[in-house]
């Protein structure tokens, strides 16, 4: 799934954690992008985009 700068994702960071945050980066190299993730819980987020779980309302 492609993901856009500002789109707000649940996204995975540990084994039970999940987040809900806003993508402010995207880096893209040849075959992953990583996205760099503003959570509502305050942190902010390196992400490989296969732990994105969805794209939130």
């Amino acid at each position: 799934m492609r993901y856009s700068i500002g789109d707000i994702v649940k996204f995975k960071t540990g084994s039970a954690e999940t987040h809900k945050g806003e993508i402010k980066f995207i880096e893209e190299n040849s075959n992953e992008s990583t996205l760099y993730i503003n959570s509502f819980s305050g942190w902010a987020y390196k992400v490989p985009e296969k732990k994105v779980l969805a794209r939130c309302c």
